[in-house]
């Protein structure tokens, strides 16, 4: 019963995803308002909504630390590894071709890029240094470029060409107007509640496209065969499409009574080191990761929280209904959360102890072994995951 009700759940997607995919006859309709209620969520294994699904283990001569983030695209992309920002990885066609750890104060090095974006066909890698300065290498090998000194401070950033990027930060300094000193707990803190700015850099200059809520940290970007897709989380969940120096508004997501409440924040003194506390209480939706648009359909991952459980949910919504997944791999302990999503195809790294992935009271799906095989076989080096959506 179980498997028949599961082939009803992917038929019902693949029917819909086919109807997505007329072409520019059904696009997304203007002011197109997503209502995600996040009411039901079901439980689908990957394989069944999934297709071209590749499992590759990352070869390389040396011990690979763990993956906080990559940028690029499916087959040639960076990866920031260890946790200080420092060490990035150079991964091509599976293998690992080259490695990147300039930490230091000299003129071609840098302290920690909090921010980094990388351009394969251009060989470009950009990162934002705490420091204030946005670093640029070539690769690879890997080999200093060129840095651009910033006034301001930046969110997020995503390199569209040579010395041309998209970024979202703070008006600069000497524009800051609404610097303000609020208590908490009896201690008095600075508060900015300037908007950030969406900007695009050519190297020398910062053109302001439009505002973001204070407290947003930036889009999401996503790279596209029509641009660049941007998701915004204040103060609504919307989506912007960047192409050709204009950015504009493709459609807003409604949460409804699912949306994320103001968080609760309290101070405590640690050491003399005072230390903010945000909680945030009820069952709430949140974010919408790697949004791929299919003509009026949207792809899209999102966290939720429902009875103080917290599961990454792929959404796939038209104008018609949304439909909200869990997927999973059959036999294996861990939830399909992506990384990273180019052109359609679906990125995800998975590291570790391959024993510690196995779900001990379920089988092993045929994909669930095809995982742990070729995690066995890595030396505990990560192995790349990849797919697309069926009829997509």
């Amino acid at each position: 019963m179980k498997t028949k009700q599961l082939s009803i759940v992917a038929l019902t997607l693949a029917t819909a995803l086919t109807a997505c995919n007329s072409g520019s006859k059904n696009q997304t309709p203007d002011g197109w308002v997503i209502k995600n209620e996040v009411k039901d969520i079901e439980t689908i294994d990957l394989e069944q909504i999934a297709e071209a699904i590749e499992v590759i283990p990352i070869k390389s001569d040396e011990p690979i630390d763990e993956i906080r983030g990559i940028s690029g695209n499916s087959n040639d992309f960076i990866a920031c590894g260890g946790n200080r920002w420092q060490l990035f990885y150079h991964i091509k066609d599976g293998k690992l071709v080259d490695k990147l750890h300039a930490a230091g104060n000299g003129p071609n090095e840098y302290s920690q890029l909090l921010q980094f974006s990388y351009l394969p066909d251009e060989n470009l890698f950009y990162g934002y240094d705490n420091r204030g300065q946005i670093m640029c290498f070539k690769t690879s090998p890997f080999k200093f470029e060129t840095r651009f000194p910033l006034k301001t401070y930046a969110h997020s950033l995503f390199a569209l060409g040579h010395n041309e990027m998209l970024m979202t930060a703070l008006p600069p300094e000497d524009e800051l107007k609404n610097v303000e000193k609020e208590q908490f707990g009896g201690n008095s803190v600075t508060v900015i509640k300037d908007s950030s700015v969406l900007y695009r850099f050519d190297g020398q200059n910062l053109t302001k496209l439009f505002c973001i809520a204070q407290g947003d940290d930036g889009p999401v970007f996503t790279r596209t065969s029509n641009g660049v897709l941007m998701s915004l989380m204040m103060p609504q969940h919307t989506i912007y499409r960047y192409v050709n120096g204009q950015a504009e508004k493709v459609l807003t997501i409604d949460y409804g009574e699912m949306k994320m409440p103001e968080p609760e924040m309290s101070v405590e003194n640690v050491n003399g080191v005072m230390m903010i506390n945000m909680v945030i209480k009820g069952d709430y939706s949140t974010g919408c990761y790697h949004p791929q648009l299919y003509g009026s359909t949207l792809a899209y991952w999102h966290f939720t929280v429902m009875n103080d459980k917290g599961r990454n949910c792929l959404a796939i919504a038209s104008p018609e209904r949304v439909r909200n997944y869990e997927v999973r791999i059959g036999g294996l302990n861990f939830e399909v959360n992506i990384d990273m999503v180019d052109n359609g195809v679906y990125t995800k790294i998975i590291q570790g102890d391959w024993e510690s992935k196995i779900n001990s009271n379920e089988e092993l799906s045929p994909l669930g072994k095809r995982i742990i095989e070729a995690m066995k076989g890595n030396d505990y080096n990560p192995v790349i995951l990849q797919f697309k959506l069926k009829t997509m």
